[in-house]
This record gives structure tokens, sequence and C-alpha cells, in this order.
């Protein structure tokens, strides 16, 4: 398609949170297996700063705000592999089923148990891929979005800026586009010129939320940059390095699947849940 992107997207404004606790939405739509959508719209809970005032909001705006909110909520637990949407009802994944019994459990402690498995599933993840948003990419688009970002902070002393992924990481469409990023990302540092790095791809810095978020997987695997001394870098849970520098490594080749069922199982699949777990 002519208008296809080559740039990563920066549209989703949804971000999700398991550590220090869960959303309160996560916890509905994971619980919400077999489920239409209008069943887990009248689920989710009201957010004021998102649904405005609600007072003397038409019916129709109501149903358009219930509808993104579903919407945004599906497609960040779609995309690292706990839900997907097929013939009108949510599955939740073997994975996705997992991540709900551990909801009132998880805690900084036994975190990295759980985030070893989730690193294996989102090295899985491709940014080309057969879902809504996966399938607006450009066939030159050869990018695992996740262990991108995780490598490029393996190779950055495990830290990376907004200002760093919008300029340099979300432009990427292949490994060897990557590695190039990281030296001009290293060179950037060393001179002090951001600029150097070119124009980012949204002048918005929260665009790179959303993104850190899926790569975190909810913030188990990476750290806010509110931890950070100055504010600036999202850096790796030093607790997760280990999983995530396992998972980066592994070799990754680039599927066609055939619709989004085969690609949500295949990225819950790639988790590897023992029976314990699972």
């Amino acid at each position: 398609m002519a208008d296809a992107l080559r740039t990563w997207g920066t549209s989703l404004r949804q971000t999700w949170r398991l550590l220090p606790e869960a959303g309160p939405a996560v916890r509905v739509l994971l619980s919400s297996n077999g489920a239409t959508p209008a069943e887990i719209k009248s689920r989710l809970p009201y957010e004021a700063a998102r649904a405005g005032d609600a007072a003397g909001v038409a019916p129709g705006v109501k149903r358009d705000r219930d509808e993104r909110r579903y919407r945004d909520e599906r497609f960040v637990l779609q995309t690292v592999g706990l839900v997907y949407e097929q013939d009108g009802h949510l599955v939740v994944t073997e994975f996705g089923r997992t991540v709900l019994r551990w909801l009132d459990l998880l805690h900084g402690g036994n975190a990295p148990v759980l985030g070893r498995h989730a690193a294996l599933a989102l090295a899985a993840c491709q940014l080309r891929n057969p879902t809504g948003a996966g399938s607006k990419y450009d066939s030159s688009m050869f990018v695992f979005p996740f262990a991108f970002i995780w490598r490029a902070m393996l190779s950055l002393d495990d830290r990376l800026s907004s200002a760093e992924l919008l300029r340099a990481v979300l432009k990427v469409r292949n490994h060897h586009e990557l590695d190039d990023a990281i030296k001009r990302i290293a060179g950037a540092r060393r001179s002090g010129d951001i600029g150097s790095l070119g124009a980012p791809i949204s002048n918005l810095n929260d665009r790179a939320i959303p993104w850190m978020g899926l790569a975190s997987f909810g913030w188990v695997l990476i750290r806010d940059k509110s931890n950070y001394p100055s504010g600036d870098y999202y850096t790796i849970n030093p607790a997760a390095r280990s999983a995530i520098a396992r998972a980066a490594s592994l070799p990754l080749l680039h599927r066609d699947f055939q619709s989004p069922q085969e690609y949500a199982e295949h990225i819950s699949a790639s988790a590897v849940l023992p029976p314990v777990l699972a």
C-alpha cells in the first residue's frame, strides 16, 4: 500500500501496568475469556480523565468513548500476546490466563519469575503482523520492537531516553539499521548533540511511553524514567537484566502469520510456560 508505515507508530496513548499494582482494566480483560466487546465495555471502570465530564454527554459520544477505551485496552494486551478477538468474542491466551493468576501475587521480589517468560514472549513480537495495527506496516519492516529496544538499551549502558527512542530507534526497519542507530545514539551522547540523531517522529515525548510500557511488560522488565536521578532515562531493571539479555540474544526469524489468532498464540507459546506457572 502506498501509505504503509515505514516508521514505528506513535498513535497509541494507552499504556499498562503490572507493578507496583495492575490497573483495573487489565484484570477486567484478562477475566473476560469468551465475553463479547459489549459485555467487557460494561465492566471497564470509569475514568474521568478519559471520559470527560459525564454530565450532559450524549449517548452516542459515550458509546464512542467506551469503544475507544475497550479498543485501546485490548490492543495493549493483544500486542504482548495476552488476548485476541475471534468470532466476536475475546479470547484470553494461556499466557494471559497465567498473568491473571499472578495479579494478586506479583511483587518486586517474585516479578523476575514471571519476567523470564514475559521476555521470551515479547522477543517474538513483530511490528508487522496480521492484527489491525500491525497490518499497516510496509513490507520492508522486519522489526521485533521489544527485542530491538532491549538490544539498544543493553548496548547503551542499560538506558534509553524518549528523545533517543523518537529520533533513532523508532525509525529502524531491520537489524542493520538498529546497529547504526545504536552507534549514532552513542555518538550523540559523547557529543551532547541530540539533534545529530535527526528529527523525532513525534514532538511529544509521551508518545514514547506506550512503547516503553509494552517493552517493560507493565514495568516488570524496565524501570520508568522517574527512577532515574535526572528523570531522563528508562533503565533496565537489574533483576530482569539476565532475562532480557537472554531473550534479546535469540535468533529471530520474521514470519508471515495468517490470522491474529495464529500470531497471538505464537507469542503465548513463546513464553514457554512450565506447568507450575501455566
